[in-house]
């Protein structure tokens, strides 16, 4: 039994109970039970019965699980991160707090690096725990069903606050939920801290209309719960869009400080990842990387890009099919219904016709401008954005314009539902004819032009009933429950594509090797734990952890950029190809770094049978042991002290006794007389010395 629909049920249940005990009675109970009705029928199967719907189909075109099934099938190859990153770290992540452990630090992946640091294990974000009485696979659908309706509820109760009718905010709520943006990433820690964009501009409107120690204690957690959600780069976006709310709103000086001392409670109740993470970042591949090519400022920014922006299935059915232009995982995401584009041309022209410049309409119209200059990197704006916000991927903006897309269409339907739908019909002929103009392009064949004609039609329906509204006098709320049926339909059919539905039982299913493995590892003296690499393509880095194998390769941004640079010179692994193989087996280094086990495709074979024993010969690969292999801790009589760069690298490239002399770069000594004894020459009569481990644990 699958019981993710009732964990899910629950939780939501309660957490409207809990609101609406607060004072938030614009969350009806019916308004509530819309929500959950529309996730459970979106996330049905994976929901109720044995699926799952994470891409872990990707991992049977690796090896060693593509040697032992007939089913190669990749449904989206885009979305491999899932598999290889966050489900990883998101298993360890449970393990240790299943253990009763902090999850602090990820010792199966890069010989050791942080796990809470990395920011994208989300071990403290709300959905994680909640989720925590699940199995994995049903953990990570009861997360991304809580992502979705938080997502709603609070676009929901914003825009409620701002005076829409109720039909309309459910309509926004809904779209921004269902938008591209936090489908297509729905299982990153990303959307994680996505969903509560618009439970920031409540928040501040909370705090504005009267502050009490209640909703200040509101804004301090729901900044901290965004902080744990693990991705610090859509913290500074969503801030970066408060910030502009409040100076639109130039609220008294008083609620700026209550704001502030919000955000600094939120700062120390997320210390514990911000201290990690802090320490981690400036030691990051990442940030080594950007300080030498730093990010690209017009990432997907062309005309054809912008296409995307009105009609995501242009160029083609992705992820179900190659697209014939700039189409994918990044550049689909700005969408949240077209209406949402016709919604925002008629709450701009309707502000500048009534001159109404000090109006929260005219804010979300200027907003979205700004915010699309960014993306189609507009100068100066672009420009100046990407200088203040250097280090984040700031095509993922396109967060933030799905949100005042979908905010705009509630304040276009309220016109509609209170008769006043001018501008708002001025909005719809204009998209409406942007689409007939692009039926018009040149399109490499015909294929391609019938397709692109096919995806515009939901899109064109949805036009036409928006437009025929207006005209229903009294069944205008009829017309507007049919609009919203029909942009569930334009949605979902984008949505349904992306996070493909599959049985529960290919989340990392163990082959013979896998269970080879672990009888050798149970076999190892837990005082002495080993590391295993594999070749090529075999196990890519991450995978491993799902089955608790320790690995010495890493495939993260937030790795050790030292440690993989030392990799990369001495072993000649590449970590700048995304998906980084391993192919040195000679160097000494695998020695050095405790790998006991080298695991490969079949048939594959090394230089040196003798220092490397095939001990498992099976279908779906090899495994060799390295009888060389040095203890995890071990004495060394010799030590080479190398200050100069050059000749350090030049030294460590040499090098192959590791066994018996230590090449450092740095000397850390608390005196002189420790600086004398480590480097003294070696008395000839002078006892070896020796090292016993009584007990070992991963961080100790």
């Amino acid at each position: 039994m699958n019981p993710t629909w009732l964990l899910v049920g629950a939780v939501y249940a309660l957490a409207v109970w809990l609101a609406r005990r607060a004072g938030l009675a614009e969350l009806r109970w019916r308004v509530a039970a819309l929500f959950y009705l529309l996730v459970l029928i979106f996330m049905f199967r994976p929901m109720t019965q044995q699926f799952v719907n994470v891409p872990v189909d990707f991992i049977q075109s690796l090896p060693p699980w593509t040697h032992v099934t007939r089913n190669h099938n990749v449904w989206n190859r885009e979305l491999n991160d899932v598999v290889l990153q966050i489900v990883p770290w998101a298993h360890q992540a449970r393990q240790a707090w299943r253990s009763g452990e902090l999850p602090l630090w990820n010792h199966l992946a890069g010989s050791g690096y942080p796990l809470l640091g990395n920011g994208q294990s989300s071990p403290f974000s709300i959905v994680r725990l909640l989720a925590l009485p699940l199995p994995l696979g049903y953990a990570m659908t009861a997360e991304a069903a809580l992502k979705l309706l938080m997502a709603m509820t609070f676009t929901f109760l914003y825009c409620r606050r701002r005076g829409y009718e109720e039909l309309a905010c459910a309509f926004a709520a809904v779209t921004f939920g269902f938008s591209t943006f936090l489908i297509v990433w729905l299982h990153f820690p990303l959307v994680t801290t996505a969903v509560f964009l618009p439970a920031v501009m409540l928040q501040i409107d909370l705090l504005i209309e009267r502050r009490t120690f209640g909703r200040f204690a509101f804004a301090a957690l729901l900044w901290a719960a965004m902080l744990f959600g693990g991705h610090p780069e859509t913290v500074s976006h969503i801030f970066f869009l408060a910030v502009l709310y409040l100076l639109w709103l130039r609220p008294p000086l008083e609620t700026f400080l209550t704001l502030a001392g919000a955000m600094v409670v939120a700062a120390l109740i997320a210390s514990p990842f911000l201290a990690t993470f802090g320490e981690a970042v400036t030691k990051s591949k990442r940030y080594q990387e950007l300080k030498v090519s730093p990010n690209l400022i017009g990432y997907y920014s062309d005309f054809p890009s912008q296409v995307i922006l009105l009609q995501p299935f242009f160029y083609g059915e992705v992820p179900f099919e190659k697209a014939w232009g700039p189409e994918g995982a990044e550049s689909i995401t700005g969408f949240a219904g077209v209406i949402g584009v016709a919604a925002w041309l008629g709450v701009f022209l309707r502000a500048l016709i009534h001159r109404k410049w000090r109006s929260i309409e005219l804010f979300f119209a200027l907003a979205t401008l700004l915010i699309l200059g960014i993306i189609l990197a507009w100068p100066v704006v672009a420009a100046a954005f990407h200088k203040v916000f250097f280090m984040a991927a700031n095509a993922r903006l396109r967060l933030l314009l799905c949100f005042v897309l979908s905010v705009q269409s509630a304040m276009a339907l309220d016109l509609v539902l209170k008769q006043r739908a001018k501008e708002l019909l001025i909005g719809i002929a204009v998209v409406a004819a942007t689409l007939l103009w692009l039926m018009r392009m040149a399109f490499p064949n015909d294929y391609n032009h019938d397709t692109a004609m096919v995806s515009m039609l939901p899109s064109l329906l949805v036009l036409l009933i928006a437009a025929l509204t207006p005209l229903l006098g009294k069944w205008r709320a009829a017309g507007v429950m049919l609009l919203l049926v029909v942009t569930i339909g334009e949605l979902w059919r984008i949505d349904s594509s992306w996070n493909p539905v599959l049985p529960e039982r290919l989340m990392y299913p163990r082959t013979p090797l896998i269970e080879k493995l672990t009888r050798l590892e149970a076999a190892q003296p837990k005082t002495n734990p080993i590391r295993i690499v594999g070749t090529g393509p075999v196990f890519f880095p991450n995978a491993p952890a799902i089955y608790g194998f320790e690995d010495v390769r890493a495939h993260d941004p937030m790795a050790n950029g030292r440690y993989l640079g030392l990799l990369r010179v001495v072993t000649g692994y590449d970590p700048s190809d995304y998906f980084a193989k391993w192919v040195n087996l000679d160097t000494r280094m695998l020695d050095f770094l405790g790998v006991k086990y080298v695991v490969s495709s079949p048939r594959a074979t090394v230089k040196d049978p003798q220092r490397f024993p095939l001990v498992y010969d099976g279908k779906d690969g090899r495994i060799f042991e390295n009888r060389d292999v040095l203890p995890r801790f071990y004495p060394t009589p010799n030590v080479v002290l190398e200050f100069k760069r050059d000749h350090f690298v030049k030294r460590m490239i040499r090098h192959e006794d590791w066994a018996h002399t230590a090449v450092l770069n740095k000397l850390p000594v608390e005196n002189d007389q420790e600086r004398l004894d480590l480097l003294a020459p070696r008395p000839i009569d002078a006892p070896k010395a020796t090292l016993q481990m009584t007990s070992v644990r991963p961080t100790d």
